[in-house]
């Protein structure tokens, strides 16, 4: 009977993970389509710098973890834990390879002035260098509490939320909207999400959700 009992919502906590990361691939997509997978076919929002293998390197290496990412949803939606642990496992390479490629590409785009043109570009190398720790943090979090799958699941969907900015400002918002407001506000609509569900789900706010929204936004 709690077996019977606890089916209804499994399968609404599944359709609602698949649903949120369904949106945050959408949503990568079509921030990245005009200057990257749809380079030169999809209407440009913006003049764009040249790419280079680096730049290139990097919005391949993080592709890859966009679609990691679905597919371990989309493994546990279906029941196959088993091949979301492997996958699991193959996917700690994938992060570090983030990192390193990652920090790279923030460092070179100092000299190619790849930042909003209103902030000197030393001055924002600071963001996608505390972004990388903060996800290399949030990614261990999730690892450290794979037992359990609450904490667990939550802490990758929020280190997921955290790479989102980049693809959040490249939409074609209104140039009365200031960047801060556009990048945080963004994150705040897939926390909000994931904190609606926790209330309807579990009658409050879960620790990782509410923990995971001081980070990112602080």
């Amino acid at each position: 009977m709690a077996t019977q009992a606890m089916a209804p919502r499994l399968a609404a906590e599944r359709r609602f993970y698949l649903g949120i990361s369904a949106a945050m691939l959408a949503t990568v997509f079509a921030g990245f389509a005009p200057s990257f997978y749809l380079r030169g076919i999809a209407p440009a929002y913006a003049p764009y710098l040249p790419m280079t293998w680096l730049v290139a390197l990097h919005g391949v290496v993080f592709s890859a973890w966009v679609v990691l990412f679905m597919a371990q949803v989309s493994l546990v939606s279906a029941g196959r834990t088993d091949l979301h642990r492997r996958l699991g496992r193959a996917g700690f390479g994938l992060v570090m390879l983030m990192a390193i490629v990652g920090t790279l590409a923030a460092l070179y785009g100092v000299a190619r002035r790849s930042g909003p043109p209103i902030v000197p570009p030393l001055a924002w190398l600071a963001v996608p260098l505390l972004d990388v720790p903060v996800f290399l943090g949030l990614i261990w979090a999730g690892l450290h509490n794979r037992q359990r799958p609450q904490a667990h699941k939550r802490f990758m969907l929020v280190s997921m939320i955290g790479l989102l900015p980049p693809s959040i400002g490249r939409f074609p918002w209104p140039a009365a909207f200031p960047l801060p407001v556009i990048i945080i506000g963004g994150q705040l609509v897939f926390l909000a999400a994931l904190a609606t569900w926790d209330v309807r789900s579990r009658g409050k706010i879960h620790w990782v959700t509410a923990l995971g929204t001081v980070v990112l936004v602080g």
